[in-house]
């Protein structure tokens, strides 16, 4: 598996599946829309994503997030990743750095690819509840959505 892969699958694991199961109901898709057009933006997708990733690998809520937090989110990226991450080597990942390594990959324009099927530059309700379906139909996926999924999150 490609390191792209292993990036968008622990982002989907967690991010998308915290974003996406609230999203096919139209007061949690609001949250995503900010600016109340029925379409996301790249800039709120990635804004909200970055929120929600964080918030759902951030298990006992203290501002960072841990190497066995990183690990029960998504098992399958390892140490070397999770230190590249974490820059400044407190063995924790807070916000500004994952921000960072969000920003440095692109995984989330890449992910966002991926959900706008149409190519409209824009996430549609439909959209998204398309790409909460296949994501849940993945294999790998139960664990994170158990773990990482509580409900109405969204």
């Amino acid at each position: 598996m490609t390191t792209y892969h292993r990036i968008i699958q622990g982002i989907a694991a967690c991010g998308a599946l915290a974003l996406l199961p609230g999203c096919t109901t139209n007061g949690a898709f609001a949250r995503l829309d900010t600016n109340h057009d029925g379409s996301g933006s790249p800039q709120e997708f990635d804004a909200y994503m970055k929120r929600e990733v964080f918030a759902c690998a951030d298990a006992n809520r203290d501002g960072e997030v841990s190497q066995q937090e990183w690990r029960d989110v998504n098992p399958n990226l390892n140490a070397a990743k999770f230190r590249k991450a974490d820059r400044n080597g407190n063995d924790c990942i807070d916000r500004r750095e994952a921000d960072a390594t969000f920003d440095r990959e692109e995984s989330l324009k890449k992910l966002f690819k991926q959900i706008d099927t149409d190519g409209s530059g824009g996430l549609s309700h439909a959209e998204v509840t398309a790409y909460r379906s296949k994501i849940r139909q993945a294999p790998g996926t139960t664990r994170a959505v158990k773990t990482s999924t509580p409900p109405n999150r969204l």
